[in-house]
């Protein structure tokens, strides 16, 4: 059963920023990060699922997440060749279109989910 989730955002500035942005040039946009923390909580709590989900604040640091309890990582497919996943099993993993980021769309994410 997947307890923990963790979103493992864009890097949005500094001289290490791989790819893309999470935030938006519209200050009154919400982050997609947060905008799929969001969707996501909303379909755990209406199927009272025991499962938490957080944004990484470590980007990309698996290892570190794991050992927090983290049992499930969505990484956007832009940025998951920068990410080191020798410290977790690829079952651990899933991986978002750059649209489903995008959009904050999370229904491949709930069919995974449900059939782990």
């Amino acid at each position: 059963m997947i307890k923990k989730i963790a979103i493992v955002p864009y890097v949005t500035n500094g001289r290490n920023s791989q790819v893309g942005h999470d935030g938006h040039f519209n200050i009154l946009k919400k982050k997609r990060s947060t905008v799929l923390k969001e969707n996501l909580q909303s379909v755990i709590k209406a199927k009272n699922w025991e499962a938490e989900v957080i944004v990484d604040v470590n980007h990309g640091d698996l290892q570190s997440l794991k050992r927090e309890g983290v049992n499930l990582f969505l990484i956007p497919e832009d940025i998951a060749r920068y990410i080191d996943y020798s410290s977790v099993s690829k079952d651990e993993c899933f991986k978002l279109t750059h649209d489903e980021y995008e959009s904050g769309n999370i229904d491949r994410v709930v069919k995974y989910i449900e059939e782990n």
